[in-house]
């Protein structure tokens, strides 16, 4: 199972106190402490290399170093590095009310979640030296959004994995029995010199939480497979309800209606212009449904 939501808790890092010192100006001593350093901040950075957010299974707790205190002599103590934390891209950064603060989709590309606090004045030219500013804190949720552009969507047991193996070449576990796809999977579909990210979605459930369709937020085209005959009408119009019960917005994206499994109907059966028809067994109809993804997807 892939992680793909974690909250964090960030503070960034204390800016450093001023100094306090003296010299001796003119028979009498003079402040000449400097100011301590800023505190670092903290950064989230877009990494290609990580795939789900499970390496915050153990640590949710993230602190940014400290300013440097002041020094004598009026010098400035050293400003704290800032900490950079990796996530995958692809993931969308939360306030806890669901307010999307960034959506950091290329590698290296990040955003500063909280700032570090300024560095206290020292006792220069003053009374007495200050304490730094603290540091910002924040609670945020880490929303990991797969991306890709096709996803692959049905029931148990009508043949999505068997489709999502043709397109990609892959060979991932294939079954008789139902939800034998517990997580989603993805993969390169190349044709033409061409590549598009395909998305093997778990079964949905009729009753249940169909989390997973989180991750149809980025995609461009939805694939129903279908396989029951003779309705098959009613079993896409299922499938629909169900995502748009999750998110009615993904119903502006394209859609692709397969029937997978024909090489086991009646050949009277009618065919409907609106439907793709293939068999995932015999490979029937994949090519003029890849041709078909290469025309819509541009």
């Amino acid at each position: 199972m892939i992680v793909d939501s974690v909250t964090l808790f960030l503070s960034a890092g204390c800016g450093g106190k001023g100094a306090t010192s003296f010299i001796r100006k003119r028979k009498r001593l003079v402040g000449d402490g400097g100011e301590g350093g800023r505190g670092g901040d903290i950064f989230l950075e877009a990494n290609r290399n990580l795939y789900d957010l499970s390496k915050f299974k153990y640590k949710r707790k993230f602190k940014a170093p400290d300013g440097e205190r002041g020094k004598a002599r009026r010098k400035k103590g050293k400003d704290a590095s800032s900490l950079v934390i990796p996530v995958p891209c692809g993931t969308l950064v939360k306030d806890l009310e669901g307010r999307i603060i960034a959506d950091l989709k290329k590698d290296k590309e990040r955003v500063c979640v909280v700032r570090g606090g300024e560095g206290g004045r020292g006792n220069f030219r003053r009374e007495e030296a200050e304490r730094g500013k603290e540091g910002e804190r924040k609670e945020i949720i880490l929303d990991y959004r797969i991306l890709s552009d096709i996803a692959i969507v049905g029931f148990a047991n009508t043949g999505k994995t068997s489709l999502f193996n043709y397109l990609t070449g892959k060979n991932f576990k294939v079954a008789d029995y139902p939800f034998a796809t517990t997580s989603c999977m993805w993969a390169p579909f190349r044709k033409n010199y061409r590549e598009f990210i395909v998305l093997d979605t778990p079964p949905l459930k009729e009753k249940g939480e169909n989390n997973f369709l989180k991750h149809l937020f980025r995609v461009k085209l939805i694939i129903i497979v279908v396989d029951n005959y003779p309705e098959i009408e009613e079993e896409v119009n299922s499938v629909k309800k169900l995502i748009n019960d999750f998110d009615s917005s993904y119903l502006n994206k394209n859609f692709f209606y397969l029937c997978n499994k024909i090489d086991k109907i009646d050949k009277s059966f009618k065919r409907e212009r609106r439907f793709f028809y293939l068999s995932t067994k015999t490979g029937e109809g994949v090519e003029a449904l890849e041709d078909r993804i290469l025309k819509v997807l541009g």
